[in-house]
């Protein structure tokens, strides 16, 4: 199984693989992780919020993000952004948590492409057990070989596929 990551916060990803038995099929799942999804939009959503408070001169400066603190800190003179959420904290520096923000906007592109690669995965699966049933081959080992000398190097989805 090999996992694909959605989104910026990770709260939803893609986890493809195949399962080899009587019947063999592809598994495609869109999931979403036990993160709180509405925390991390809000996060996106108040981004603007969250660049004010990095440029704030004052001290100790802070935002609240339902359960997440943002908070401007200085380290060894330097400022950065602590990020805590119960027990735990994170710190960055300014300009990291600023490339977060540019990075959700490549996400939908992201998740366009792979919806379009998660049908192109199916038809290529299928394209390769029917070649294996065809030429009669049922152990593991020859089909895993045949598949490397058969597939598509130039093909994402079939080097994808030839890796799980």
């Amino acid at each position: 199984m090999k996992r694909y990551v959605l989104t910026l916060t990770a709260y939803k990803f893609l986890d493809i693989g195949i399962v080899v038995g009587s019947t063999s099929h592809r598994n495609c799942d869109q999931r979403q992780s036990k993160y709180n999804p509405a925390s991390c939009m809000e996060g996106v959503h108040r981004e603007a919020d969250i660049e004010r408070l990095m440029q704030s001169t004052v001290p100790s400066s802070s935002s609240s993000i339902q359960d997440l603190n943002v908070e401007l800190v200085k380290v060894c003179d330097t400022k950065n952004v602590k990020l805590s959420l119960y027990d735990t904290c994170l710190y960055m520096k300014s300009i990291t948590v600023l490339f977060l923000f540019k990075l959700e906007q490549c996400t939908e592109h992201v998740y366009y492409k792979l919806s379009q690669y998660t049908h192109g995965v199916s038809e290529k699966f299928k394209y390769f057990v029917s070649f294996l049933k065809q030429n009669c081959i049922t152990n593991k080992r020859d089909a895993a070989n045949t598949l490397h000398k058969i597939y598509d190097k130039n093909s994402i989805i079939e080097c994808e596929l030839c890796g799980l």
